[in-house]
C-alpha cells in the first residue's frame, strides 16, 4: 500500500462568468484520480455496491473541486520504515503553535471512526520524537485490532488540528453530495458533528436543506441557508454571534462546488464514467471566519442511467385514436377484455367500422369482425389493449411490435414486476426497445397493471362497465390526471362525476415503456390543458429528472403541476454514512427537487384532490397578488382562518369598500377582514358584501363563507312541505347570487360551505358553475393559498 498525500489543489468546476466550462482540465483530473482509485478496488466495483471512498480520497476531492479542508497525510499500514518517518516528521510540523495533531484510522469501511475509538488527540512537546508520533500511531493501530478492525484498516492519517467549538450551535455543518436514483445529484447541508442526528430527530428533520442541483444557483442557495431558522447561525450575525461565524459566500461556493461535481460525475453520464454517489463532509467546522472540512466518506460507482428512447409524439394518436383493436375479449362473458370493447363501442373517437378483435375462433363480437391472429388484421391500428393473462402478452406484444400492428398499446393485466416476474417484465421491455430502434420507433406503451384510459370525447378503456363509473359531462377539459394507480383514478372519477370530468385520465402501472415524464412531456405542449396533476408511487431511474425539466417546461407555458407521492416512509438510500440519509430520507429529497421545479406537492390525498379542483375551476383565473378578503358568519371560522393563511396575507380594506360594508352589513356585524357578519346578516346583505369584497382594488383573492344553517340565507331547494321559502333555484338565492358575483370577478374565489347533506344541492350548484367549495374554511385557505403562489394560468 502507498502512502497517500495531500492531493493537487485545482480551481472550482464552476462555469465562468462567459458561460464555458472552464472544468474541462479539473474533471479530467478528477477522472485519473478516481480511474487510479478503481483500478486498486476492481473486485469491490464489481459486486454492485459500489466502492466506498476514505476520508484521504474525500480530501483530494476538495483539493480538486477548491473546497477548503484540513491538512492531512496518511500512513498505510504497510508503509516502509522511510515512509514511517516521513509521515511522523509532517505529524510534528503539522502540531506547529496549537501542539497537537489528530490521528485517525483510515478504512473505507469504518464509517464512523469516534465510535470505534478510531481518533486520538496527540499533545506535541517540545521533546516529542519521531519515534514518539510512531508508537502513538501503532497504538492506536493495536487498539483496533482489539476491536476487530485491524483488518479494515488502511492507514492512519495524521489531521491539522483545527481550532473550533465542536457540538455548539452554528459551529458545525453537515455538506452532502447525493444521487438520488430519480433525481440524480442533489446537495444536502445540515447541523453537523456528533449531534448531526440528534438535531435531525428534535427537529423533525428540520435542520436540513436540500439542493438539487439541476438549476441550482448562488442566490438561491444564499437566500436559503440566510433565512433558515437553524443553518443561518452559521452565517448571519445573531445575538450568540455578533459576527457571523464563516461568510455565507464560503457555504455558497462550496454548496455550488460539489453541485456541479455531482452533475458531472453523475448517473446521467455528464464528463465522467464514473458516478460519485455521495460525498459526505461532516463537519466542516467554521474556524477563524472559515470552512474547513474535518472529515469525510464517499461512495463511487459505475451506474448509469439509460437514455429515454420512446417515440412520445406517439401519446397524440395513443389519446386520440382513430382505429383500435382489443385482444383477450371474450365470446360468453363479461371478462375485462369485453367490457372494454363495450365501453369503445359507446365511444365517440372511433368510429364503429374501425373496431377490430383478435379471437382465435369467433368472427364476430357483439357486431365487431374478429381476427385469428395479429397477422391477419386488416391494419394498423392507432390502439392496442392488450387484456390477455400476463403469461400471454409477452408474445402477443411481440406479434405487435414485430409486425408493425399497432401504433400504441394499453397492457392491462398485472402478474410482472408488482408480482416478482421481473424475468417477463424485462423481456416485454425488451420488445418494446427493439421497436424503438427500427424505423416507425414502433409502438409506445403504457401499462402493465393498469387500468386504462379514459380520454375525453375520444374513448374509455377502462374494465368497469358503465353503470358501475358512468362518466357524466362536467368541467375539466383543462385537466389531465395522470396516476400510477388505476384504483386511485376510479375513486376520483366516482366522486366527481359531473362536476370534474378530464381531458384525459391516464392510469400508468408499472411504467415499462410509458412513463409519467412522458406524458407530462406531452402535456407540458398540449394546448388546452392547464392543470396536470399525477399521482405517483415511484420514478423510474433517472426519469425524476426528466420530470423536473418538463414541469419547468410545463410552468414557462402557464401551465400548473400538482403531485401526490406515495411511499413517504424511507427505504434507505445505498448511502455511504447513514447521517444523509437519516436527514434527507428519500421523500424529502424528492419533495424539494419537485419543489424546485415549480410543482406543487401535496402531502394528503384530501389536499391533492383540494388543489386538484381549485386548480381546475380557477384556471381562468389571474392570480395578481395574495392579499385575501375573508367573509364569514361564524366566528370560529375568522379565528380558524388565521392559522391556515399559508402565505396569504390579510388585506386592508380601502375606504371605498369599507363604506360599502358599512352599509349594506348590520351595525352589529364585525367589518374589518376578516369580517365576521355573524348568522343575523341576510342574503341580500351577504351577497352585496361579497361583491364588495371583489370589487375591492385591495384584494386579490377571496375566501366567501357562511355556515348556511342560518334562516337568515336563502340556501335549499324548494319545497312545499317543508315549511320554508327558500327556493335554491331562484335567481336571488344565494347560491345564485354568489355564482353571478364569482363569474363576474377575474379574482380567484372559493366558497365553504360548513354544514350537512342537506346542503349538497348548493354545494352541487356552485361546483358544477364552476365555483371550488369546500366543507372546512382551513382547507380551503391552504387550497386557495397554493394556487396564489403560482403564476396562474394562460
Amino acid at each position: 500500500m502507498t502512502v497517500v498525500g495531500n492531493g493537487e489543489r485545482a480551481e472550482s468546476l464552476s462555469p465562468d462568468s462567459s458561460g464555458r466550462d472552464s472544468g474541462v482540465e479539473e474533471i479530467g483530473r478528477i477522472n485519473s484520480f478516481l480511474e487510479r482509485i478503481a483500478a486498486r478496488h476492481e473486485s469491490a466495483l464489481q459486486d454492485g455496491n459500489g466502492l466506498r471512498l476514505n476520508e484521504m480520497e474525500v480530501y483530494q476531492l476538495c483539493d480538486l473541486i477548491g473546497v477548503e479542508r484540513c491538512s492531512a497525510e496518511c500512513l498505510a499500514v504497510d508503509a516502509d520504515e522511510e515512509s514511517r518517518r516521513k509521515w511522523a516528521e509532517f505529524a510534528l510540523r503539522m502540531a506547529g503553535e496549537h501542539g497537537r495533531f489528530l490521528m485517525k484510522v483510515v478504512g473505507r469501511s469504518i464509517l464512523h471512526k469516534t465510535d470505534v475509538g478510531g481518533v486520538r488527540m496527540v499533545d506535541v512537546a517540545p521533546d516529542t520524537s519521531v519515534a514518539d508520533v510512531l508508537a502513538a500511531s501503532d497504538r492506536l493501530l493495536a487498539a483496533m485490532g482489539e476491536v476487530d478492525l485491524g483488518d479494515a484498516v488502511e492507514g492512519i492519517l495524521a489531521a491539522a488540528f483545527v481550532p473550533h467549538q465542536a457540538n455548539r450551535p452554528g459551529q458545525e455543518l453537515l455538506i452532502s453530495l447525493r444521487q438520488d436514483p430519480a433525481f440524480g445529484a442533489c446537495i444536502v447541508v445540515g447541523i453537523g458533528g456528533t449531534l448531526t442526528e440528534w438535531y435531525g430527530r428534535g427537529s423533525d428533520r428540520g435542520s436540513t436543506l436540500i439542493f438539487p442541483a439541476a438549476a441550482l444557483t448562488p442566490d438561491f442557495v444564499r437566500s436559503s441557508l440566510e433565512s433558515h431558522p437553524l443553518l443561518s447561525l452559521v452565517c448571519v450575525p445573531s445575538r450568540l454571534y455578533r459576527k457571523a461565524p464563516v461568510d455565507t459566500e464560503i457555504i455558497v461556493r462550496t454548496v455550488v462546488a460539489l453541485a456541479d461535481l455531482g452533475k458531472r460525475c453523475g448517473p446521467a453520464g455528464g464528463d465522467s464514467p464514473w458516478t460519485l454517489e455521495e460525498i459526505e463532509i461532516n463537519p466542516a467546522v467554521a474556524s477563524a471566519e472559515r470552512l474547513v472540512a474535518l472529515d469525510g466518506v464517499g461512495l463511487l460507482s459505475r451506474r448509469k442511467w439509460q437514455g429515454a428512447n420512446r417515440p412520445v409524439a406517439k401519446i397524440g394518436p395513443l389519446l386520440a385514436p382513430r382505429s383500435a383493436v382489443v385482444l383477450g375479449v371474450s365470446a360468453k362473458g363479461a371478462n375485462p377484455g369485453r367490457i372494454i370493447l363495450d365501453n369503445l363501442l359507446r365511444s365517440e373517437g372511433i368510429p364503429r367500422e374501425n373496431l377490430y378483435v383478435v379471437h382465435h375462433k369467433e368472427s364476430e363480437i357483439s357486431g365487431v369482425p374478429c381476427y385469428r391472429s395479429v397477422a391477419e388484421l386488416p391494419c394498423k391500428c392507432d390502439l392496442a389493449v392488450v387484456s390477455v393473462p400476463a403469461r400471454g402478452a409477452l408474445d402477443t406484444i411481440g406479434d405487435l411490435v414485430g409486425q408493425d400492428k399497432a401504433e400504441s398499446i394499453i397492457l392491462i393485466p398485472g402478474g410482472f414486476a408488482e408480482t416478482g416476474e421481473t424475468g417477463l417484465a424485462e423481456a416485454i421491455e425488451s420488445v418494446l426497445v427493439e421497436g424503438h430502434a427500427a424505423p416507425g420507433g414502433g409502438p409506445v406503451m403504457v401499462g402493465g397493471n393498469c387500468l386504462g384510459i379514459v380520454s375525453r370525447d375520444n374513448y374509455n378503456t377502462f374494465f368497469l362497465p358503465e353503470y358501475k363509473l358512468p362518466f357524466r359531462p362536467g368541467r375539466g377539459e383543462n385537466l389531465a390526471v395522470v396516476s400510477q394507480s388505476g384504483a386511485y383514478l376510479v375513486t376520483f372519477a366516482s366522486n366527481y362525476d359531473g362536476l370534474i370530468y378530464p381531458r384525459a385520465s391516464i392510469s400508468f402501472g408499472n411504467q415499462m415503456d410509458l412513463t409519467v415524464s412522458d406524458f407530462l412531456e406531452h402535456f407540458s405542449a398540449e394546448s388546452g390543458i392547464n392543470v396536470i396533476a399525477c399521482y405517483v408511487e415511484g420514478f423510474r431511474p433517472g426519469d425524476g429528472e426528466r420530470f423536473l425539466h418538463f414541469a419547468r417546461l410545463a410552468q414557462s407555458h402557464g401551465k400548473r403541476v400538482i403531485i401526490f407521492k406515495a411511499g413517504k416512509t424511507a427505504l434507505g438510500a445505498k448511502a455511504a454514512a447513514s447521517h444523509t440519509a437519516s436527514l434527507a430520507g428519500d421523500y424529502a429529497v424528492a419533495r424539494a427537487c419537485l419543489e424546485s421545479a415549480g410543482v406543487t406537492v401535496a402531502e394528503t390525498l384530501d389536499e391533492f384532490e383540494d388543489l386538484l379542483k381549485t386548480f381546475t375551476l380557477l384556471a381562468s383565473k389571474t392570480v395578481a397578488g395574495n392579499r385575501v378578503g375573508i367573509i364569514s358568519n361564524a366566528g370560529f371560522e375568522c379565528s380558524t382562518v388565521m392559522d391556515q393563511l399559508d402565505g396569504l396575507r390579510l388585506a386592508e380594506f380601502d375606504p371605498g369598500t369599507q363604506g360599502i360594508l358599512d352599509e349594506v352589513l348590520p351595525p352589529f356585524a364585525h367589518r374589518s377582514n376578516p369580517i365576521d357578519c355573524t348568522p343575523m346578516t341576510g342574503t341580500a346583505a351577504y351577497c352585496d358584501s361579497c361583491q364588495a369584497i371583489l370589487d375591492s382594488a385591495a384584494v386579490d383573492v377571496a375566501i366567501l363563507s357562511a355556515v348556511p344553517v342560518t334562516p337568515a340565507l336563502d340556501n335549499l331547494p324548494a319545497d312545499a312541505d317543508a315549511g320554508h321559502r327558500e327556493n335554491l333555484a331562484g335567481p336571488d338565492s344565494q347560491a345564485s347570487r354568489m355564482i353571478a358575483t364569482i363569474a363576474g370577478s377575474a379574482k380567484p374565489a372559493v366558497v365553504v360551505v360548513d354544514s350537512g347533506e342537506i346542503y349538497d344541492p348548493m354545494c352541487v350548484m356552485m361546483e358544477a358553475a364552476g365555483v371550488p367549495v369546500f366543507r372546512k374554511i382551513d382547507r380551503a385557505a391552504r387550497a386557495l393559498a397554493a394556487y396564489s403562489r403560482g403564476e396562474g394560468a394562460d
